[in-house]
């Protein structure tokens, strides 16, 4: 059977409800261990940039998930950030060392969260690296369309010199450019719904690769809509990434270069998610 068939079905014997009024964002974020990390403490200093991110939120109505072997340092976890031991212990090897587990991560975060919810909202993967615009659950929230969000407009940085791209429909002033959610993973909200069980755990589970969520959510009868205004930051060249670790960093800082905001992107861009002026 294909994806659009199974889609059919499960869309037949689960007719989707109407949202509830109060919907709940949850971000699962998997991070990588410390095992695996070339810089712990800097690991846990761009985490803690991601959270303060969420913490600058405009809406109260989210919750997030930070899976890990170990527990990340100087992290203010409480009831709006908890932490999730990874249950399996790391296996380091010169392979691994390349490699992330976040898909196994994400996995046990969003069974976790099947069996402690028990309400509807949208579910949004977040890399522990990236950073979103303080409007975006109040968007999400407030719009609460029932089938969840795609972002296709958001910014490149260098965590090194903080230089700000452009990520998004090609224009003008920006010919080479490429959407958000076709560069970066932290792009998407997709639908849940636990509150008659967890049967949304199909759709969830046959999600697919970033760039193909909206296309997978689309075949189960979710059309996201796309966020309207540049709504989250992909970071690089940090060190960490698995894309650096591998040495194919760059066509990323090709990009950054052939998409570099103009002086008034870049001003508005810095002041719309508090961010301090280039390092030069």
């Amino acid at each position: 059977m294909d994806l659009a068939a199974e889609g059919r079905a499960w869309r037949a014997a689960h007719p989707p409800r109407p949202p509830s009024d109060t919907p709940e964002v949850v971000f699962v974020i998997p991070l990588i261990s410390k095992a695996r990390a070339h810089d712990w403490a800097r690991v846990c200093r761009t985490l803690a940039d991601t959270l303060a991110s969420l913490r600058a939120q405009t809406s109260p109505a989210w919750r997030a998930l930070v899976c890990c072997q170990d527990r990340p340092e100087g992290i203010a976890f409480d009831d709006t950030v908890s932490f999730l031991p990874f249950e399996r212990p790391d296996e380091v090897s010169p392979e691994t060392v390349t490699k992330f587990d976040n898909h196994a991560k994400k996995t046990q975060m969003i069974l976790h969260l099947a069996k402690t919810h028990g309400g509807d909202g949208y579910l949004f993967q977040l890399d522990a690296d990236d950073m979103l615009h303080p409007e975006l659950v109040a968007h999400m929230v407030g719009d609460n369309n029932g089938a969840g969000y795609l972002i296709p407009k958001g910014y490149m940085m260098h965590a090194e010199t903080r230089a700000l791209a452009y990520l998004g429909p090609k224009r003008l002033r920006y010919p080479f450019a490429n959407r958000f959610d076709r560069e970066c993973g932290s792009s998407s909200a997709i639908r849940f719904d636990f509150r008659d069980g967890d049967a949304c755990l199909e759709p969830i589970r046959k999600r697919g690769k970033h760039k193909e969520i909206a296309d997978h959510m689309a075949a189960y009868g979710f059309e996201m809509t796309e966020v309207p205004f540049p709504a989250a930051l992909y970071v690089i060249g940090h060190g960490e990434n698995m894309r650096q670790r591998r040495g194919k960093m760059g066509a990323k800082e090709r990009y950054l270069r052939r998409n570099r905001l103009s002086k008034g992107d870049d001003r508005a861009a810095r002041a719309a998610f508090g961010l301090a002026e280039e390092i030069r």
